[in-house]
């Protein structure tokens, strides 16, 4: 008798439901790992946006790398210049980065944050004063005729004198803000000398004194004084105008002449030798030269003439105040 066939053997309902958990937690791990790569920008095909940094550190995040440059175009061209004079004094970078993790920020947003933390710069020949920038040129030649004009504008009119600057200047090759850059020598001298002559008008009140305005208006006595030649700041009167000037210039232009002068309180035509000593046009400081301070006029030649009626003596006008009595106890 023929043995009969054996019977598939029934599965066992739990290893079914367990293997079927396994299938469905390993298709799940993979959804997951799927996100998770895609999340990291790890899948090719992802969307990428583009991030601007400013010295490594992410500021904004543009749809495009191409919206990314037009914004920094407009930024640079704010300047007035072209898009080839300028640049950005700090590191910009551009990167793809993941769309998912990187919210993409509108053009007004973008060009809002970046404009905060960009300043645009331009390469020019920069004019230095102790090291502190007074204005920049295009090219070399135009920064040394900017000098040369300005020793001429801001010097006393007059020949025999010697002019020169207080500060040590000199000109190089920098990158400097595009409101610091002139186009000519003529534009820069006169935005130099406005600066330098700039100031208010204030009229003198009963109790005011010239240290307390210098104090109250944060500048030097001598600067005051250097702005009001020929007022007595000993003795201000209420009612008089005084100028008061603004900041001290960047660069001061020196001019020393000497001139000879009659000495009234000595008797015999005598005269002295004094140089004189001005900042920026304005007279600062009188020295009298010599070991005797004096010299004396050769007297010319007694004439006869005919006799004359004599001419009705006038009475000499009162001494005007000595302007620079109070200079000796400030310091120039």
């Amino acid at each position: 008798m023929a043995p009969s066939p054996k019977r598939p053997q029934e599965q066992d309902p739990t290893t079914s439901l367990r293997r079927r958990l396994w299938l469905e937690r390993a298709a799940f791990g993979v959804v997951v790992l799927g996100l998770v790569l895609l999340y990291l920008g790890a899948v090719p095909g992802g969307r990428r946006v583009c991030l601007v940094t400013v010295d490594g550190e992410p500021v904004a995040v543009l749809e495009t790398r191409a919206d990314a440059e037009r914004i920094l175009g407009d930024i640079k061209s704010r300047s007035g210049l072209e898009l080839e004079q300028v640049q950005f004094a700090q590191e910009v970078g551009l990167r793809d980065v993941s769309a998912l993790r990187n919210p993409v920020r509108s053009d007004s947003q973008a060009t809002e944050a970046l404009s905060s933390r960009l300043d645009v710069v331009v390469e020019a020949a920069a004019i230095l004063a102790n090291g502190e920038l007074v204005a920049a040129l295009p090219i070399q030649a135009e920064a040394v005729r900017t000098l040369s004009l300005l020793l001429t504008e801001l010097a006393p009119p007059g020949r025999n004198t010697a002019v020169f600057f207080k500060e040590k200047v000199k000109v190089e090759m920098q990158a400097v803000a595009p409101e610091r850059r002139f186009a000519s020598a003529g534009e820069a001298v006169q935005r130099i000398v406005q600066e330098a002559s700039s100031g208010a008008e204030y009229m003198v009140k009963p109790g005011d004194s010239a240290w307390r305005l210098a104090r109250d208006h944060r500048i030097p006595l001598s600067r005051l004084a250097q702005a009001n030649p020929g007022i007595d700041l000993d003795n201000l009167l209420a009612g008089a105008e005084l100028k008061i000037p603004g900041a001290q210039p960047l660069l001061t232009v020196v001019a020393r002449r000497e001139v000879r002068e009659e000495v009234e309180e000595v008797p015999d035509r005598r005269t002295r030798t004094v140089r004189i000593t001005y900042e920026n046009g304005v007279e600062t400081k009188r020295d009298i030269l010599g070991p005797s301070g004096v010299h004396r006029i050769p007297r010319a030649a007694p004439q006869r003439a005919a006799p004359q009626r004599a001419a009705p003596q006038r009475a000499a006008p009162p001494p005007a105040a000595d302007p620079w009595r109070w200079r000796d106890e400030i310091p120039l």
